[in-house]
């Protein structure tokens, strides 16, 4: 009798969890014109939800469906219907997957960082899905954040294959203060050494994009300003294959055509699920002689069981670029502005000013492997576990001064003394090789305890982890001779710079979500980093390879005869082998909240104190800087009240101490170095909206405005610089100081915006029209104005808007959609960075491709 009430009672559990997904399902589609896809998605999923703490073990009340949707009676079947791309594959996992979708905290699988429905979470979160990618066509990853408040972006290669993304203020270069995952795994290059980003899966293998910000503490470091989650298809899915490919061209590109390509397929066999994608793409950069290219291969299995599913996926992408970082500059000796003046003249023909620049590769292997085990214990008790990896080789090769085809002298780089100190002497016409290797290998258990009992007959949801990571960075820096192209794989030459650092990290938090009242809830939480960083140099000096040039009789003398031609002198040269190590632990408390006591709508926020942890690259910065700490708040307001209208506005603040910055100051030895402020503080608020036609007039015709705006008014305030005058003897002479609080931070917006309008039918095509506002930005801590700078590496970076428009057109009772798309329509010359030098943004490109789903 007791087996069959706990059998019965099981049905019953599985039945509750069905009937809320089914409903929501069926509700969605009841919303569609005959013949056409749902209204795109928005970030601000709204949908009407339990108010009760999340329990699988009892039927959800009956609640009434969003206005623009009609209601549905629910279906009763015997298990939760598996999610179109879900984490979770086991029978008994509907408990788990229920909570995923309405949650006020992130899932306890770390494959998504956010609920599914956001009506509940305590924090703000957006998402770009599929559907919006379709519609949008966004041609690289960096264009696929516009659309997300809160998000800016740099783009300085024309994939957005090297990061540029930043959050509430934060730099968006290389995206160093964001924590970036793929499924829930690092991708930051060495989150705890060097949390630089060089790599970002395609758009066409991705279910969705997650953007966490505001009190976290499941998820870090790197989260004060927030966190971005990369979502791959799963094994636990549809059966489908796809097939699409685009060409295209861009405007001043010299390269020839640009194509992409793109097929992937998910097959179930039983209780085995598998899913392989391979993606590739060749196009033209922002300069005429830049070319990207890279190949990607994804794949994943699954095994479903009763009580437990398991996963495993592998990733290897492979980029070979003919692209690299030193930018356009201009005269040292001449006139401010004549940087600038050299850029608008030469457009984007960088060949006329830099021709031995076509030789620069940027050349990278990725491979990343996760395994993840969900085991449910019960419909309120799930453990899970997975270990992963990557190796990361990023080898760059650049011609450090002149042509080196047009010098075959053959002299090779010397190290010498030069003014009593040991220097590295550079021949004209020199390559410079910078090899960098990263590993990640970690091991993490999360476990949730939901529907727990609390004080006062409060019921809790509770979630708990652990993680352990090893981090392994190797650094090396080399000329070659004078007349030799060096290429991927060449590692032989004159090493200025060699370090291997490496790092062990413990990570633990802990977190509970109290039910107040069915419409309030609060997430107390603790975050427990604990990290140890060693490093061995053998060899270093001014990493980025900058220096004094000499003429031919100065460096002859220099070099006693060896270098009987002009050379560049590298000073502060060292090749004591010498050590280095720290060890660090912070406890990051915070909480959060949401009440969803009004129609629709949620009110959340809360405080949570945020690690960053600090680029350690150079051997010559001091070490350890200090980590940065941030004290971080945040309100805001999201709601489908009005019929058709969707908005989400949410106002943050934070400060942050001891924050770093990569900058145009020096130290006492002349070396280009990072810096850190003693205190930042930021302020804004970001706000998204999306209004549509036809709920209120019931047309066929839909037409849309979308739009988010981003206000980051972030400032130094209080930081110092240190540097030294031409003419002073540096050190022992005392430094120049410059206080710099007050300033703006760099490589910030304080303006961001994005405005769509467009139209859709249901017949198949939709078309519509972005213009995108990229506020100005300094790019120094000092703040140097607009031509300032005769070099043109600092400065202001002038404000820009940009266009572009897209349409599509899916043909009826078929899986082919076309679609064309085209980027800065206007073809206008602007300044995407300036670093190392100007950075050009890229031209007006235009792409035409299709998509074939079966």
């Amino acid at each position: 009798m007791q087996t069959r009430t706990l059998k019965a009672t099981r049905v019953l559990l599985l039945a509750g969890v069905s009937c809320l997904a089914a409903t929501t399902a069926r509700a969605q589609q009841a919303a569609q014109p005959a013949g056409q896809g749902a209204l795109p998605e928005v970030e601000v999923i709204q949908k009407k939800a339990p108010q009760a703490a999340p329990k699988a073990a009892k039927k959800a009340p009956a609640k009434k469906a969003p206005a623009a949707q009609p209601a549905v009676e629910p279906e009763f079947t015997q298990e939760a219907p598996a999610q179109g791309n879900s984490p979770y594959g086991a029978a008994n996992s509907g408990g788990a997957r229920a909570r995923a979708e309405n949650g006020a905290t992130g899932p306890v699988n770390p494959s998504n960082i956010l609920p599914g429905n956001l009506e509940q979470f305590s924090s703000a979160g957006s998402r770009v899905d599929t559907a919006q990618i379709e519609e949008f066509q966004p041609r690289q990853i960096n264009d696929a954040f516009a659309r997300v408040p809160g998000v800016n972006v740099i783009n300085d290669d024309g994939f957005g294959r090297h990061g540029g993304i930043g959050v509430r203020g934060s730099p968006p270069r290389r995206g160093r203060k964001v924590l970036h995952l793929e499924d829930g795994q690092p991708i930051n290059m060495s989150v705890w050494i060097d949390p630089s980003v060089h790599y970002v899966p395609p758009l066409d293998r991705l279910e969705s994009i997650e953007v966490l910000k505001g009190a976290v503490f499941n998820q870090g470091p790197l989260n004060n300003h927030g966190i971005v989650n990369f979502r791959n298809l799963s094994p636990f899915g549809a059966n489908e294959t796809v097939v699409g490919a685009s060409i295209g061209f861009t405007e001043d590109g010299d390269k020839g055509v640009s194509n992409t390509r793109h097929v992937h397929t998910r097959q179930g066999i039983g209780n085995v699920g598998v899913v392989f994608s391979y993606s590739g793409a060749e196009a033209d950069g922002a300069w005429d002689l830049e070319r990207l290219r890279y190949n990607d291969f994804y794949g994943a299995i699954g095994w479903k069981g009763i009580n437990s599913d398991l996963t495993f996926s592998a990733v290897h992408f492979r980029q070979r670029d003919n692209y690299d970082e030193a930018n356009l500059e201009g005269d040292e000796e001449g006139p401010n502005g004549n940087a600038e003046q050299l850029f608008f003249e030469t457009g984007h023909k960088k060949s006329l000013e830099n021709p031995g620049a076509r030789f620069n590769t940027y050349n990278a292997d990725v491979t990343k492997l996760q395994l993840l085990h969900n085991y449910y214990l019960d419909d309120t008790t799930t453990i899970t576990s997975r270990v992963y990896g990557f190796d990361h080789r990023r080898d760059r090769y650049q011609n450090f001064e002149g042509d080196p085809s047009e010098e075959d002298d053959g002299f090779s780089p010397v190290i010498g003394v030069y003014e009593g100190e040991e220097a590295v002497f550079v021949p004209e016409g020199t390559m410079l090789g910078r090899l960098r290797t990263y590993r990640q290998l970690g091991a993490e258990v999360r476990a949730e305890f939901a529907d727990r009992p609390f004080i006062g007959g409060l019921r809790q949801d509770i979630q708990a982890g652990i993680r352990y990571e090893y981090n392994d960075f190797t650094n090396r820096n080399f000329f070659g001779d004078q007349g030799e192209i060096l290429k991927d794989g060449d590692k032989e030459g004159t090493y200025i710079f060699n370090t291997d650092s490496d790092a062990s990290a413990y990570s633990a938090f802990l977190q509970t979500t109290i039910h107040l009242t069915k419409t309030f809830t609060a997430t107390p939480g603790l975050r427990l980093e604990h990290y140890k960083v060693s490093r061995l140099t053998t060899a270093s000096t001014e990493e980025e390879g900058e220096g004094e040039e000499l003429s031919e009789a100065e460096c002859d003398a220099a070099t006693g005869g060896l270098i009987d031609d002009e050379c560049v002198v590298i000073e502060g040269f060292s090749s004591e082998r010498s050590t280095d190590s720290f060890d660090k632990t912070h406890v990051l408390p915070g909480v959060a909240f949401a009440y969803t006591g009004f129609n629709r709508s949620t009110i959340y926020g809360g405080y949570h104190r945020g690690l960053t942890t600090q680029v350690l690259r150079e051997a010559i910065a001091g070490f350890p800087p200090d980590d940065e700490i941030g004290d971080n708040f945040q309100i805001g307001l999201r709601s489908t009240a009005i019929r058709g209208v969707t908005f989400d506005i949410a106002a943050f603040y934070s400060n942050i101490d001891n924050y770093q910055v990569k900058g145009a100051g020096t130290d006492g030895s002349g070396n280009n170095v990072y810096h850190t402020m003693d205190e930042v503080e930021i302020k804004g608020f970001e706000v998204y909206g999306r209004v549509d036609s036809r709920p209120f007039t019931g047309n066929p015709f839909n037409f849309f405005f979308e739009g988010n705006y981003t206000l980051s008014d972030a400032k130094i305030k209080k930081g110092t610089l240190f540097s030294c005058d031409e003419d002073d003897d540096c050190p022992p002479d005392p430094l120049e100081v410059d206080d710099v609080s007050g300033n703006r931070l760099p490589e910030s917006y304080k303006h961001f915006a994005n405005l769509t309008v467009g139209v859709e039918h249901p017949s198949g095509w939709d078309a519509s029209v972005t213009w995108t506002y990229r506020g100005n930005f300094y790019t120094d801590e000092e703040n140097t104005p607009y031509g300032g700078d005769p070099e043109g590496e600092d400065g202001l970076v002038p404000d820009v808007w940009l266009l572009s428009a897209r349409a599509n057109y899916h043909i009826p009772n078929s899986g082919l959609s076309l679609f064309v798309a085209g980027d800065n329509l206007l073809d206008k010359l602007y300044i995407a960075d300036r670093e190392d030098g100007i950075k050009a943004g890229q031209g007006r490109t235009i792409w035409t491709g299709f998509k074939y789903k079966f």
